[in-house]
């Protein structure tokens, strides 16, 4: 990949990083999660800090309970090989987009 490039993932129904190759950075702008049982999370390895809880729904209604009260598609998540996204547990499946800003 190359600065610019699009990144598009789905994470799967297993617990799953999305984790740069060393010296790539990426900026991830939307996230895009239907089921209720997994959060997405920024990760280190070691501490996990939700991007929305696990029991919010991006495709849900914001007058639904629960809908998550924010624009799932205007953010700007820096991750690389030491702070990336991770989809914790192991039942839903949760798209991440952005594109590549450094090499």
């Amino acid at each position: 990949m190359a600065i610019g490039d699009a990144v598009a993932v789905i994470l799967g129904t297993a617990a799953t990083n999305r984790q740069p190759s060393s010296g790539v950075e990426e900026q991830i702008t939307s996230v895009v999660k239907h089921g209720t049982t997994d959060a997405p999370v920024v990760y280190d390895g070691t501490t996990a800090l939700n991007i929305m809880l696990n029991s919010k729904l991006s495709s849900t209604p914001y007058n639904d309970t629960d809908g998550i009260r924010s624009h799932v598609g205007n953010m700007a998540i820096m991750i690389n090989n030491s702070v990336y996204i991770r989809k914790e547990g192991t039942g839903d499946t949760i798209y991440f987009g952005g594109i590549q800003t450094a090499v």
